[in-house]
């Protein structure tokens, strides 16, 4: 079958789901809203929403349910989109199933340390059984790193969150880093085994990005904020190189100051970056480039899982805002703070 026909029928389904994105007409209503009850009650009128929370009171609902509503909503059009897609195509939407997946046990290490109840993902629940080797309600009612790493038992999970128990003194933070350095590394090898031409080339360029800036990212935060040693800063890094050579990471890491560190990044690829660095606006533009990665994707390989990948990645960062909304709300702030929260 000829490659652009065989991606018409889910780029068509794709645009038709993304009518039902919010805009920023939706936006700049939500902004203005100063309750939970309001926001819920609006999105019970957007159509993107209205079939999520349409069982649900929008006066009884708390924030932590409203949350958990946004994430069931990204991982059902996810479904909708893997129940019509092709073989071919599946293999694309696997790699975004693996990072769900190290999303949700990543959350599940937070209910440990936050002492919060099982983890709600009733909509999902019956295709994560199907495709994933996490029995999440077993896993979310863990009380202990311990009893969540022997509830991984007999998945690729435990032996990599095994080995690191036995360093003691950890953080949830380093089993969350620990499982993003994961999922990174294995998908950069698994792209050239399972993707196409087309979708090969769209997913390095994008994932080989994030890659390079999280790593910049990461090392900037650790010389800024923690004073972190070399050896400490490699722990987290993550152990692939696309734009950012091995010897380049190298003296990223050990630089002296801030000044030796920019003056790095100044001579590299991501020069443009250092900027953003300095002005705070590093996850702003990060978010941007991505974004505008998924846009040249799309125009350069038209025929191939571009136009499917972006629309998860609009609706991921709709989630994000809405999400943000509620912690406005939460905290009160003026029209003119949410506004530059939420649409930052």
């Amino acid at each position: 079958m000829n490659s652009s026909i065989s991606y018409s029928g889910i780029n068509t389904k794709v645009k038709a789901m993304s009518a039902k994105l919010i805009s920023k007409e939706d936006y700049n209503r939500i902004i203005t809203l100063e309750s939970v009850t309001d926001l819920i009650a609006y999105l019970k009128k957007h159509p993107g929403y209205h079939d999520l929370f349409l069982k649900y009171d929008e006066r009884e609902i708390h924030r932590g349910q409203a949350e958990r509503v946004f994430i069931n909503g990204l991982y059902l059009d996810y479904t909708k989109i893997y129940r019509f897609a092709n073989e071919e195509q599946r293999q694309d939407l696997e790699l975004i199933f693996f990072r769900y997946e190290i999303n949700v046990l990543k959350v599940c290490i937070r209910l440990i340390h936050n002492n919060s109840s099982a983890y709600d993902l009733s909509q999902f629940h019956p295709f994560f059984t199907k495709h994933s080797q996490i029995n999440v309600n077993t896993l979310s009612t863990s009380r202990s790193m311990e009893e969540y790493i022997q509830n991984l038992k007999g998945t690729e999970y435990y032996s990599i969150l095994t080995k690191m128990s036995k360093k003691g003194g950890l953080s949830s933070f380093d089993y969350e880093m620990a499982l993003d350095v994961y999922y990174f590394t294995k998908s950069w090898k698994l792209k050239d085994n399972i993707l196409n031409d087309s979708n090969k080339k769209a997913f390095t360029l994008r994932i080989g990005t994030e890659i390079d800036l999280l790593n910049i990212m990461w090392i900037f935060r650790s010389k800024k904020m923690y004073d972190m040693g070399a050896s400490d800063i490699f722990t987290y890094l993550i152990p692939v190189n696309y734009k950012l050579t091995k010897s380049l990471l190298a003296r990223l890491v050990s630089t002296v100051t801030l000044d030796e560190f920019m003056k790095q990044i100044g001579n590299s690829h991501y020069k443009n970056f250092s900027a953003h660095l300095k002005n705070g606006t590093m996850e702003r533009e990060y978010n941007r480039i991505i974004n505008n990665i998924y846009l040249y994707n799309i125009a350069k390989h038209p025929a191939s899982m571009t136009t499917v990948n972006y629309y998860l990645f609009r609706k991921d960062m709709e989630i994000s805002r809405l999400t943000t909304a509620l912690e406005c709300i939460r905290y009160g702030l003026d029209s003119k703070r949410k506004q530059d929260y939420i649409l930052q």
